[in-house]
């Protein structure tokens, strides 16, 4: 009879075994920085990109992103687009908006504007509105009357606004000197959709001629042609 051998068999080298899943540590360690690293600059990028935005709304209601850049002519446009925004909900109004823009003007406003536009509500200026059946007030800036200071700090901004109020076959105009102080903060949208709170706020409001045919063409051009010749930037 054959005697067969026994075999014995070795164990696999721990030290091997042990570079192996160091390997692999090292690996999953490696993939996992980078994802991290990678899912943090991402966000970043989101954050940068969420805080040079502001929105608007288009026609048919959608909201749109409009890039922010730090030159002087484009931080002019949101500067008047607030002092627009502002004179819209302020002196456009009519008993069926008047309660959500006396709610969007405070918004906009801080201490010292509260105070006066809450003054003028208690001498009636809005309850005229009410009281007065079709009674209505629309308002446009005039195009070459904007003077704009200190545009990289607290923009000063100062304009004159056509008050037109219309009751029945009645039209009465009226001109608004105003002037404003802003004070830049977080887009709140769509409270405070331009980032910045009026903190002071001046009208000098008069009776005026309605204007003739001929002043209506220039502002319309001025406006078209989006033409300010008396802007000051500093």
């Amino acid at each position: 009879m054959k005697t067969e051998k026994a075999e014995i068999t070795v164990g696999k080298d721990i030290y091997s075994e042990l570079k192996k899943n160091s390997r692999v540590v090292w690996g999953v360690v490696a993939v996992s920085v980078i994802s991290i690293v990678a899912i943090l600059y991402l966000a970043l990028v989101i954050y940068a990109d969420s805080t040079s935005k502001i929105f608007t709304i288009n026609n048919q209601g959608d909201l749109i992103p409009l890039s922010l850049v730090s030159q002087k002519a484009d931080k002019v446009k949101v500067i008047k687009a607030n002092a627009d925004y502002f004179t819209k909900q302020f002196y456009d109004l009519d008993q069926y908006s008047i309660k959500e823009k006396k709610e969007n003007v405070l918004w906009l406003i801080g201490e010292q504007p509260t105070k006066l536009i809450k003054d003028k509500d208690n001498k009636g200026y809005y309850s005229n509105f009410l009281s007065i059946n079709g009674l209505v007030q629309k308002s446009e800036i005039v195009p070459n009357s904007w003077k704009i200071l200190e545009v990289d700090g607290n923009p000063t901004v100062s304009f004159s606004v056509l008050v037109k109020r219309i009751n029945g076959a009645a039209e009465d105009f009226f001109q608004a000197d105003v002037q404003l102080r802003m004070t830049k903060v977080n887009i709140n949208y769509p409270y405070n959709p331009f980032g910045y709170l009026i903190t002071n706020f001046t009208e000098n409001l008069y009776r005026v001629n309605k204007p003739t045919d001929e002043a209506v063409i220039v502002q319309d051009s001025l406006r078209r042609e989006n033409i300010n010749p008396t802007i000051e930037i500093k």
